[in-house]
Formats: structure tokens, C-alpha cells, sequence
């Protein structure tokens, strides 16, 4: 049986901005902060669900793809 492979659509900048969050966690200073580090994990779990994928299995690749008009 062939294995099946599902392509998922989502915007490369969710997944910037979830990287730059999980970069802050490891800013001591500010994950201190009750309050920041509250707000900070809110916002980690909206992304969580807006970058999560509708079919169980494991991720085996990810890549960008850029789409271009030609010029005429």
C-alpha cells in the first residue's frame, strides 16, 4: 500500500511569529514576569491551535514555497 502524504497550506508568518515567541521564553528577565509569561503562553496556546494540523502524523518535511506572477 502507498503511503499517503497530505499537504497543508499556512502562512510562513504564523510560524515566524510562533518561533520568535518560543524565543522569548528563554529570555529569563522577561518570563520572570508572571503577568508577560501569562500573556505569553495565551498567545502561545492561539497559535497552537491556528497552526495546528487537521490529520494525526508525524511532520516529515517542511518547506517554503513562493508563488510569482510572471511579468507580462
Amino acid at each position: 500500500m502507498k503511503d499517503k502524504t497530505i499537504k497543508t497550506k499556512q502562512d510562513f508568518y504564523w510560524h515566524f511569529v510562533d518561533t520568535y515567541l518560543d524565543l522569548l521564553t528563554h529570555v529569563a528577565i522577561a518570563y520572570e514576569d508572571k503577568t508577560f509569561r501569562d500573556m505569553l503562553l495565551e498567545i502561545k496556546l492561539y497559535l497552537d491551535e491556528k497552526l495546528k494540523l487537521n490529520v494525526n502524523g508525524e511532520i516529515i518535511e517542511t518547506y517554503v514555497t513562493v508563488l510569482q506572477e510572471c511579468d507580462k
